[in-house]
């Protein structure tokens, strides 16, 4: 299995509890301090898979992140 088979699964994985792309981002900033799952090692891949596969349909907790969100000025 290479790296991008296994990113698809964790994909699947998160995709399977109801996690958008932006929840698993979330989770891995929070959980891992990683801006990317490209950063990530191999320990901590398997560690993020295993988590996924292990919760329940749509009843994993997403943690808030505490990164703050700049804001930009729009008005209408």
């Amino acid at each position: 299995m290479d790296f991008f088979e296994f990113l698809a699964m964790i994909d699947s994985e998160a995709s399977r509890i109801g996690w958008s792309t932006n929840d698993l981002k979330r989770y891995v900033l929070s959980k891992y301090g990683k801006k990317s799952r490209y950063l990530m090692t191999d320990e901590q891949l398997w560690e993020l898979y295993e988590y996924l596969r292990l919760q329940p349909h749509t009843q994993a907790i997403i943690p808030k992140s505490k990164i703050a969100i700049p804001k930009i000025g729009l008005r209408k």
